[in-house]
């Protein structure tokens, strides 16, 4: 193991049970950083660590501080995981009407330079056949 690897471990194995005896975070944002993964780690497996403005601890069943911090905890973690949703669903909407737009644009791009093409065909109309031309012209279609 590195040398911020084996600081965040030493934090890490001092994580206490309930508020009351909460250790504070490491100064060194590096180990802070390696610190929090571990700590998403072991919640993700089967552990109960909170960081609360008391500091880190593992909250104790029953400790009306603890559980309030808790509930307090998962709000704030309910909130995250809902705007971390709600922005990637903004983007990915954003993102299709972009290729909307550019599908829109080349199609309109398309039928512009056709419509050039057709134009610039000497005794061809612009749109329809001869036939509906003269049609229209004589205001039978």
């Amino acid at each position: 193991m590195g040398k911020i690897k084996d600081q965040a471990m030493d934090y890490f194995v001092r994580i206490p049970d309930g508020h009351k005896n909460a250790i504070q975070r490491p100064w060194n944002r590096v180990v802070d950083r390696c610190l929090r993964k571990m700590i998403e780690k072991a919640n993700n497996n089967g552990d109960c660590i909170i960081n609360v403005r008391n500091g880190i601890y593992r909250p104790i069943p029953g400790d009306p501080v603890d559980e309030k911090e808790l509930d307090e905890y998962l709000a704030k973690e309910l909130h995250r995981a809902r705007a971390i949703q709600l922005k990637r669903l903004c983007m990915k909407k954003t993102f299709e009407g972009w290729r909307y737009g550019a599908a829109y644009a080349n199609h309109f791009r398309e039928a512009r330079q056709s419509e050039r093409l057709h134009s610039s065909l000497p005794g061809k109309p612009t749109s329809g056949s001869e036939h509906e031309g003269e049609e229209r012209k004589q205001g039978i279609g």
